[in-house]
């Protein structure tokens, strides 16, 4: 074979390589474990705290009566069995300041994840009456995924409760902020917010088939290119 054809054909296979390679990865970006519970791995309280108790209990599974693997359980099979939490206070919930009607959170996943619910055992005693959610992947921008919502009013103490499932569409996030109001659900028992667990959903979905369109006319451009350039070598 000629040296020019060696090369050639070495150009088309390189880039349907990438073609081929490019589809594939934006396929499958988020997809691992897709449908996998997933646990913060730190959390930030962003106004009326420190409160009372460690924000880290409210993902460090503490206060689950039935405990699950992150990143590896699948989350509507767990949610499926009604996991409940605890009704006791102690290295379980967080509370906000007390006398505050509203408090905000902000979660960390580790790492951006395609993300699509969310997971709240919605403390029994105070609680969260309104919720807004907002997502970003750098920390610093934030999008609204879902508002107004309203998690359930569970009966007060000595109870176990267990947990809403909030949707919030597919997007990809490292960071997931709770802003709650119409904070406490009971009244005169603990003026405050106060959340129990969080857990989120690995979103099942991938790219629509426009974004992988795109992609590989793209791509398809970079084979176009590399013909031409072999041809006029």
């Amino acid at each position: 074979m000629k040296q020019h054809d060696m090369k050639k054909k070495g150009s088309l296979n390189l880039a349907k390589s990438i073609v081929l390679g490019g589809s594939l990865m934006v396929a499958f970006t988020g997809a691992a474990n897709a449908g996998a519970i997933l646990s913060a791995v730190g959390g930030t309280i962003n106004s009326s705290g420190p409160g009372f108790g460690s924000l880290q209990d409210t993902f460090d599974q503490s206060g689950l009566l039935s405990g699950y693997t992150s990143g590896v359980t699948d989350f509507d099979t767990y949610i499926g069995t009604n996991p409940l939490h605890t009704s006791t206070f102690a290295s379980n919930e967080w509370f906000s300041n007390s006398g505050s009607n509203t408090a905000s959170v902000t979660y960390d996943l580790g790492a951006v994840y395609s993300i699509d619910a969310l997971a709240l055992w919605n403390e029994e005693a105070a609680g969260i009456g309104l919720l807004d959610l907002y997502g970003s992947s750098d920390g610093v921008n934030f999008s609204l995924l879902s508002g107004g919502l309203t998690p359930t009013d569970h009966p007060t103490h000595p109870y176990d409760y267990s947990a809403d499932v909030f949707g919030i569409g597919a997007a990809l996030l490292q960071y997931v902020r709770l802003d709650m109001s119409r904070c406490p659900q009971q009244p005169g028992d603990f003026d405050s917010c106060a959340i129990g667990e969080v857990a989120f959903r690995q979103a099942t979905q991938v790219p629509e088939p426009g974004t992988l369109a795109l992609l590989a006319l793209g791509l398809g451009g970079l084979v176009t290119v590399r013909r031409r350039k072999d041809k006029e070598q």
